[in-house]
C-alpha cells in the first residue's frame, strides 16, 4: 500500500490536527535533545527516552515514576524558575547550564531550556524543559577526570570509543536532517517553525561536537 500524503490546502481541520500531532510525536520521540513535560506542582506528564538517558535512567517508565523535584539537588532553583513564570508573560526562559540530580543522585550537567507550552486562567499549566547533557565539557573545563575504574565501563576507552561513534551518528543525522529542509526548492515552502527547528539542531550538533572533541583529548 502506498504512502497517503495530505496536501494542506485540501486538509479537513481534523486532518490537519492529526499530522501536527504526529509531526510532534516524531520530533519529541526522536529528539537528539531530551524532552520532558511536567506541570508546575511538580507531576512529569511525558519525556522521551533521551532525557531518561540524560537522567542515568533505563527507560522513560523510570523517569515517569519520580516527580520534577526529585532531579534537582536544590529545591529553591525550581521555585525560582516557576516564579519567574508566574510574574512574566514570557513563555520561555533563556537557556541555562544546570547541574541535575540523575539516577541514584547522579550530577548531571545539562544545557536547559524551559517553556510554557500552556496557561490555565493566566497561571502556567504544563511546561517543557529542553536539556542537552554538557557534563563531559563541564568536567573538562573543572580541570578533572572521571574515575576510571573496571566497573565504570564507560570511562573506558571501549565506552569512549563508542560513545563517539554515537555522537558521530546523532551529529550526523542532524546534519543530513537540517540539509534535507533547507534545500534551495525547499526553502520557499518552509516556515517559521520547521525554521527553528533547524537552529535548535544546529546548536544541538554544536554541543555535540563539543562533546565530541573532549572525548578525543581525553582518549588521547
Amino acid at each position: 500500500m502506498g504512502i497517503v500524503l495530505f496536501k494542506p490546502e485540501v486538509c479537513t481541520s481534523q486532518e490537519k490536527a492529526h499530522l501536527w500531532r504526529e509531526r510532534y510525536r516524531v520530533l519529541f520521540d526522536r529528539n537528539v535533545a531530551g524532552i520532558i513535560l511536567t506541570t508546575p506542582e511538580g507531576r512529569i506528564v511525558d519525556c522521551n527516552e533521551e532525557c531518561a538517558r540524560i537522567l542515568r535512567f533505563d527507560s522513560k517508565k523510570d523517569v515517569l515514576a519520580h516527580s520534577a523535584w526529585d532531579f534537582y539537588f536544590d529545591r529553591a532553583e525550581r521555585e525560582k524558575l516557576m516564579e519567574r513564570f508566574r510574574r512574566s508573560d514570557k513563555q520561555t526562559d533563556a537557556p541555562e547550564e544546570i547541574l541535575m540530580r540523575g539516577k541514584n543522585g547522579t550530577p548531571v550537567w545539562v544545557l536547559a531550556t524551559r517553556s510554557v507550552v500552556s496557561f490555565a486562567d493566566g497561571r502556567p499549566e504544563l511546561l517543557q524543559g529542553t536539556v542537552i547533557e554538557i557534563t563531559a565539557r563541564k568536567t573538562s573545563q573543572a580541570g578533572l577526570r572521571p574515575s576510571r575504574t573496571p566497573e565504570s565501563p564507560a570511562n573506558s576507552l571501549e565506552g569512549k570509543a563508542a560513545r563517539m561513534d554515537d555522537l558521530s551518528r546523532q551529529i550526523g543525522n542532524i546534519l543530513r536532517r537540517v540539509s534535507k529542509s533547507l534545500q534551495a526548492d525547499n526553502l520557499s515552502k518552509i516556515d517559521r517553525m520547521e525554521m527553528q527547528e533547524c537552529f535548535l539542531a544546529l546548536e544541538q550538533a554544536k554541543l555535540l561536537m563539543s562533546e565530541l572533541e573532549i572525548l578525543s583529548l581525553l582518549r588521547e
